[in-house]
């Protein structure tokens, strides 16, 4: 979705308000179902705009210790300059995005912003206790009775060597 700022360069507008529902493309998509939400402002600055603002929406996950499906509620902010002096090819530049025929490309701002917020490894809860490695049964669910793990024989010298040293 593309956003015409052109009124933003005459005398009149000083502001232009989005306020905007916003289907996403890919694994977006399968990552936030049911869409996000975009409110933000954009104002002029020199040779460009600002928008400025937050993106929020419901996104589906999958716990990297319990493998279990879960949602969170990112919160987004947008803090993001367009600038007519930077070319098209250029809009990697990680400062200022190019501002190509007085518009802003809404849903690849939001697509961009979204992919940064990803975490490394998503968890349904800071406590998530994980999988068992022997039985595969959900330590969140059920309390295995499984011996500890073994360590790994080439190692075995090192977690002897690092059990025997004091603890600071």
């Amino acid at each position: 979705m593309n956003i015409s700022v052109e009124s933003l360069f005459g005398s009149h507008v000083e502001e232009l308000s989005i306020d905007h529902s916003l289907r996403l493309h890919g694994d977006l998509a399968l990552r936030y179902p049911h869409g996000v939400h975009v409110v933000a402002s954009v104002r002029r600055m020199a040779r460009g705009v600002y928008v400025d603002g937050y993106v929020e929406g419901l996104e589906e996950e999958t716990c990297a210790r319990c493998l279990e499906a879960f949602s969170r509620q990112p919160s987004v902010r947008i803090e993001e300059p367009f600038s007519e002096d930077v070319p098209s090819n250029q809009a990697l530049l990680p400062d200022v995005a190019p501002l190509v025929n007085r518009r802003v490309d809404l849903e690849d701002l939001v697509s961009q912003l979204l992919e940064v917020d990803e975490p490394m490894a998503p968890l349904c809860a800071p406590d998530c206790r994980g999988i068992c490695p022997t039985c595969g049964a959900s330590r969140n669910f059920v309390s295995c009775v499984c011996p500890p793990e073994q360590v790994d024989a080439p190692l075995a010298g090192l977690a002897r060597l690092l059990s025997e040293q004091p603890l600071d």
